[in-house]
């Protein structure tokens, strides 16, 4: 997110949480937070919002249209099946063929999915994949499903036409390859609903009166719509936008911004 966006994030959330100080509006001098009900053990919170640990977060109808709360349900829809990858290159293609394994002329890449994902595609599904000196046809060579990494993502191992030989040991490549099978039927939601961060993808789903911070798998991406392979069912009621003013949100109660005991 580009810095004025985010600062202007903040300014919203700062303006859903006005009044919060050491003590909250109509506080009178001597009285104590039990005078005016206190705040449960377990959540913190501002006047407009609360956060509950394992429920999620709770806004005052006012602060959900003052930030623009959006919410839509996770539907069963046709997606083109393209999935997107990141992957580093790690052979180049001015090496030497070896028989039966890699060969001049291409570059190697490797990159790792979700197991979810690395079932639904196979040897010689197409790829395409970008770099800042330009885009590369590509496909997948092999599927590497006993080599995993820190969190059991499998290896897909991607071979790119690089008859120039521009890629380099190391550099990385991001794209995307269509999956086998044509379009197919799956659970999706809208682009915006999906917040990525250091650790991870998440959607905010309704849980009764909260919304709480959900991680998913993503799959194959359309110009709309995302995937989610694994962390919600069809059904499922999430918030669509704004979900980075919602983390701002939590982050502010969970790291110190907001009451809590």
């Amino acid at each position: 997110m580009k810095k004025t966006a985010f600062l202007t994030l903040a300014v919203v959330v700062a303006w859903a949480f006005a009044g919060c100080g050491p003590r909250s509006a109509g506080h009178q001098d001597g009285e104590t937070e039990e005078a005016h009900g206190g705040h449960d053990h377990g959540e913190s919170g501002a006047e407009g919002a609360k956060y509950s640990e394992g429920k999620g977060i709770q806004l005052m109808e006012e602060t959900g249209k003052a930030i623009g709360l959006v919410t839509a349900e996770a539907e069963e829809r046709e997606l083109t099946p393209v999935i997107p990858v990141e992957a580093q290159v790690y052979r180049a293609a001015s090496e030497p063929s070896r028989p039966g394994r890699e060969q001049t002329g291409s570059a190697y890449a490797t990159a790792f999915l979700p197991p979810k994902l690395v079932s639904s595609l196979k040897a010689g599904d197409p790829a395409t994949v970008r770099t800042a000196t330009g885009e590369f046809s590509a496909r997948v060579w092999k599927i590497e499903s006993i080599s995993r990494d820190a969190v059991n993502n499998e290896e897909v191992i991607l071979e790119i036409a690089d008859k120039d030989a521009v890629l380099r040991v190391g550099e990385f490549v991001s794209g995307a390859v269509t999956r086998s099978g044509g379009a197919a039927s799956v659970v999706a939601i809208p682009r915006s609903a999906v917040l990525e961060t250091a650790t991870g993808k998440f959607v905010f789903v309704e849980n009764g009166k909260f919304l709480l911070r959900t991680p998913v798998t993503t799959g194959a991406e359309s110009a709309d719509y995302i995937e989610i392979a694994d962390g919600l069912y069809s059904g499922d009621v999430i918030a669509t936008q704004p979900v980075e003013t919602l983390y701002l949100i939590e982050l502010r109660s969970t790291k110190g911004g907001g009451h809590s005991h």
